[in-house]
């Protein structure tokens, strides 16, 4: 029988122009959005992709050069 995988965790980034300035995880996307929105009022915030474990998504963040650290 195989294990189901918890799909916890939303990654997502923040664009401001044609540049990405920060991409995440987190467990809570609107909390994650509404700092994003105050950290950069001019920025764009997109989900990536659907939900996923948070090992899956550690591995997206370190594929991506992005930082580590969970919001949540």
């Amino acid at each position: 029988m195989a294990v189901k995988k918890l799909c916890t965790t939303y990654r997502y980034v923040v664009r401001v122009g044609p540049t990405f300035v920060h991409g995440g995880i987190t467990d809570n996307l609107e909390l994650s959005k509404a700092e994003a929105k105050a950290a950069w009022p001019t920025g764009r915030f997109f989900q990536v992709g659907e939900k996923t474990s948070l090992n899956e998504a550690r591995d997206w963040v370190t594929r991506n050069g992005f930082s580590a650290e969970r919001s949540s």
